[in-house]
C-alpha cells in the first residue's frame, strides 16, 4: 500500500459472485468488502457452515486496517499454491483493499492437476471480482499522530475504527508517534475521536515529508 500523500485506497464496493465448472467440479466464487480480520474470519465461518458439503473452502484477504496493511490467504486442503495464492492474486491484479475473496470447490471426481487448479480458482476469483462492478476509489491523506504512552490502547482503537493505514512508528520520551494514513474524507472524524479518546492529550497534524 502507497503512503504517498494522497494515495488512494481501492476497495469493491459491493459484492461480487461467480461460477465456474471444469470437469465436473464447481467452483462458487465471492468477493465482498470486508474491513477487519475479525469481520473476516466471521464470514468465512458463515460461508463454512453454509457449504458445510463442499470439498474446500478457499480464501483470501487483503486488509488496510489491522493496523498495518496485510494479506492472508489458504489452501484449505488443497495442494499448496494451487488455490490460496491464484485468489490472492485476483484481488492483487485489481489492486484492491478491504476485500475478502473466497472461493468454494465441490469436487466432481475428475483431478485437475495443479495447473488446472490454480488455472480454475484463478478464473473463478477473477470472475467474482469482476461480478463486484465499480471499484470505491477513496483519496487519503498522511497524519502523524502523537499520543502519551499511558493513551497507546485507546489510539489504536481510534486508529483502527478510522480505517488508518499505519507507517513509521517511534516512542520519543513518554510520547508514542504514528505515521498514518486515512481517507481523507474522515480525517476530521478522526480528530475528534482521538480527541475524545485520549483526553485532548492526542495531536493528530499533517505528516513531514
Amino acid at each position: 500500500m502507497s503512503g504517498e500523500p494522497d494515495a488512494p485506497f481501492r476497495a469493491p464496493s459491493a459484492a461480487g459472485e461467480a461460477e465456474l465448472r471444469v470437469k465436473g467440479s464447481r467452483f462458487l466464487a465471492r468477493v465482498e468488502p470486508c474491513g477487519s480480520r475479525a469481520a473476516a474470519e466471521a464470514r468465512l465461518e458463515e460461508i463454512r457452515r453454509t457449504c458445510h458439503d463442499a470439498s474446500h473452502v478457499c480464501w483470501a484477504w487483503r486488509l488496510r486496517s489491522e493496523p498495518e496493511p496485510g494479506e492472508a490467504w489458504s489452501d484449505a486442503g488443497e495442494p499448496s499454491g494451487t488455490a490460496g495464492v491464484p485468489i490472492i492474486g485476483a484481488l492483487r491484479a485489481e489492486a484492491l483493499w478491504d476485500v475478502l475473496g473466497v472461493v468454494v470447490r465441490w469436487f466432481g471426481g475428475t483431478r485437475l492437476g495443479r495447473g488446472g487448479l490454480a488455472r480454475a480458482y484463478w478464473d473463478a476469483a477473477a470472475g467474482a471480482v469482476k461480478g463486484a462492478g465499480r471499484v470505491e476509489v477513496v483519496p487519503g491523506v498522511r497524519l502523524e499522530v502523537r499520543v502519551p504512552l499511558a493513551r497507546m490502547g485507546e489510539a489504536h482503537r481510534v486508529l483502527t475504527a478510522c480505517g488508518a493505514v499505519w507507517g513509521g512508528q517511534s516512542v520519543e520520551g513518554d510520547t508514542f508517534r504514528v505515521e498514518v494514513t486515512v481517507p481523507r474524507r474522515d480525517q476530521e472524524h478522526l480528530r475528534r475521536a482521538l480527541t475524545e479518546a485520549t483526553h485532548g492529550t492526542g495531536d493528530v497534524r499533517a505528516a513531514e515529508g
